[in-house]
């Protein structure tokens, strides 16, 4: 029996290079990705937290505003107007609305829609009052200026409508406290402002088409045209008409 005993071909091969760092970068691979993930989330959430607390601070800062440029509007709407005794003409009581928006605010902190409605605001007054005042260049005129009064009742019902409607959409999204009026309820006489004017303008302009005297005024053209088509059928007429026998 041989002590010794030689085997060729079953000795297991000795380990290579890729089967053993594969498994080091599969691990360290992973570890990157999880620890990268892990950074993202924490970054995203903090950007979340940051935005919602940013917006909160500044439906805050804006809430007030919004308050006051309310009451404003309503006082507009409801001017009691100042007849001068001399010349009788009618002047306002009340000033323009305005609302201070501050430049550095964190605007990006809402969402575009609402950013927009609120920074669109004094634009608007600046339209109103720009509308405004044609209505008192071009309108009836003095001494009533109902044209102008009518206008700025409409427009500023308008803008104080969009107000009030900001002002529940911060208190509802960012837990701003909604200011308690009591028994003054500013959003319902808005509406009922705006109702009442814009049915006055339909009965004015169905009156207009009733009216001759508002009747669309006839073109130059086509008034031309009408003479010429008269005048050549008045030839024709004297045309046909013979003239009497004169003896």
């Amino acid at each position: 029996m041989n002590i010794f005993e030689f085997t060729f071909g079953h000795s297991a091969p000795p380990p290579s290079l890729w089967s053993t760092v594969f498994p080091g970068l599969t691990v360290a691979l992973v570890g990157s990705i999880v620890l990268f993930l892990l950074n993202w989330a924490r970054e995203w959430v903090m950007a979340q937290w940051k935005r919602k607390t940013e917006a909160e601070v500044l439906a805050f800062s804006l809430a007030s505003e919004l308050d006051r440029l309310i009451s404003e509007c309503f006082e507009v709407v409801h001017d009691p107007q100042w007849q001068d005794p001399e010349s009788g003409i009618w002047e306002t009581t009340v000033g323009t609305p305005t609302i201070a928006l501050g430049d550095n605010l964190p605007w990006a902190a809402f969402p575009k829609s609402l950013h927009y409605r609120i920074r669109a605001l004094p634009m608007k007054i600046d339209a109103a009052v720009k509308s405004c005042a044609a209505e008192a260049e071009y309108g009836d005129g003095p001494p009533d200026y109902s044209d102008f009064f009518q206008e700025r009742e409409l427009r500023f019902s308008w803008i104080g409508l969009e107000a009030t409607a900001l002002r529940y959409e911060l208190s509802k999204t960012y837990g701003v406290e909604y200011l308690d009026r009591g028994a003054w309820e500013p959003e319902e006489s808005f509406k009922s402002i705006i109702q009442k004017i814009e049915k006055q303008k339909e009965e004015l302009a169905a009156m207009r088409k009733r009216h001759n005297l508002f009747r669309p005024r006839v073109p130059i053209e086509e008034l031309e045209k009408r003479r010429a088509a008269l005048g050549t059928a008045l030839d024709v007429a004297r045309a046909k008409v013979k003239p009497p026998l004169i003896w």
